[in-house]
């Protein structure tokens, strides 16, 4: 894959100013022309608001992209366009079938991997490493990993800032341990970065912009694709670490289809009882409060948890089998809470 040099971005200064006014002014607009409004009448829209909040945080997400990174990976630019544009149809209920998303998503994504030769190198377990010299197995498992995390962060997106209050620690964590330079970002570059995502925050967590199925697909292959190539610059950092990132939308994405396929249910059909869905009824029962105040609540516990597991895990990031004892520690926790929660939402004994 060809790589051009990044120009460093617009300043701080700027992005303090004007990218708060401008998402203020979009917001209106939204409202006063009815773009991309969020309630449908779905019945998952129980867990956060009934008020039309624009679905434009996605259009925020794209506009970071040509703004602060001016000079892209070209064909990754027109991936992300693609994956973007299938969330929009989603959220405009043209594509309303999650098959063709999901089949039009795989077809995009293989082929942006078959054509850049975007390759996992090194996965520290051996028997894997002997069949991923196999490049079209490669490109199969690189396939997966990004479907994973794409539709894991549109998964997650059911918890109001808690999709974006997410990729906000990764990304503090990325800059943290310097990993994100490795992959040619000037510090200032993706510090604006981070200030985009700091004002998204803030704009979810006052229900005035929710990120959408454009926005949650956009930012799960925005932070696969940077995860991936930090790999592939750093094989020293053990990939286990590059899986903790990552690991909470994969993994409850992936819970879900387990579960779902152990009472013979569709992995593609929704429900309402995900790990972040279940915790915020359970806190919404013990502390009595709001639908809005348990929605928020909920999201921040979450990402607390991912706050302290990453801070832990960046402490030896070289360090395998740290990793790994941190990944079998989150999953015994996430599957323990949520079996305790889910026997007293619904006082299964």
């Amino acid at each position: 894959m060809s790589e051009l040099p990044f120009e460093k971005s617009m300043s701080s200064y700027y992005f303090l100013i004007f990218v708060p006014l401008f998402i203020f002014i979009f917001i209106h607009l939204s409202h006063k022309y009815s773009i991309l409004n969020s309630f449908s009448g779905d019945a998952h829209q129980k867990f956060a608001t009934k008020d039309n909040v624009p679905l434009i945080g996605g259009i925020f997400i794209l506009l970071g992209l040509i703004l602060i990174f001016h000079n892209f990976y070209f064909n990754f630019f027109i991936l992300s366009l693609i994956i973007f544009s299938l969330g929009i149809f989603s959220d405009l209920k043209i594509i309303k079938s999650p098959q063709i998303r999901f089949f039009l998503q795989i077809l995009s994504i293989f082929t942006f991997i078959y054509f850049n030769e975007f390759l996992i190198f090194d996965t520290r377990i051996f028997f894997l490493n002997e069949i991923l010299e196999n490049k079209y197995f490669n490109y199969l498992f690189v396939l997966f990993c990004l479907t994973i995390i794409i539709n894991g962060s549109n998964f997650i997106d059911g918890l109001n800032t808690l999709l974006i209050g997410y990729y906000l620690v990764v990304s503090f964590f990325l800059l943290e341990t310097g990993l994100i330079e490795t992959i040619g970002f000037e510090a200032e570059i993706f510090y604006n970065w981070f200030l985009l995502l700091v004002f998204l925050y803030l704009f979810n967590f006052f229900k005035k912009i929710f990120m959408g199925d454009g926005g949650a697909y956009l930012l799960g292959l925005i932070y696969g694709f940077f995860i991936i190539k930090i790999h592939q610059n750093n094989l020293l950092v053990s990939p286990f670490f590059i899986i903790l990132i990552l690991w909470y939308p994969c993994f409850e994405l992936l819970f879900s289809i387990i579960r779902k396929i152990t009472f013979n249910k569709s992995p593609l059909k929704p429900d309402n009882k995900h790990f972040h869905q279940i915790l915020f009824l359970y806190i919404r029962k013990i502390f009595k409060c709001k639908t809005q105040v348990a929605n928020t609540l909920s999201a921040n516990i979450i990402n607390l948890y991912n706050f302290f597991i990453m801070y832990w895990a960046s402490q030896k990031i070289y360090d395998t089998q740290y990793q790994v004892i941190l990944i079998v520690f989150n999953i015994i926790i996430y599957i323990f809470i949520y079996l305790r929660i889910f026997n007293r939402i619904y006082n299964i004994k």
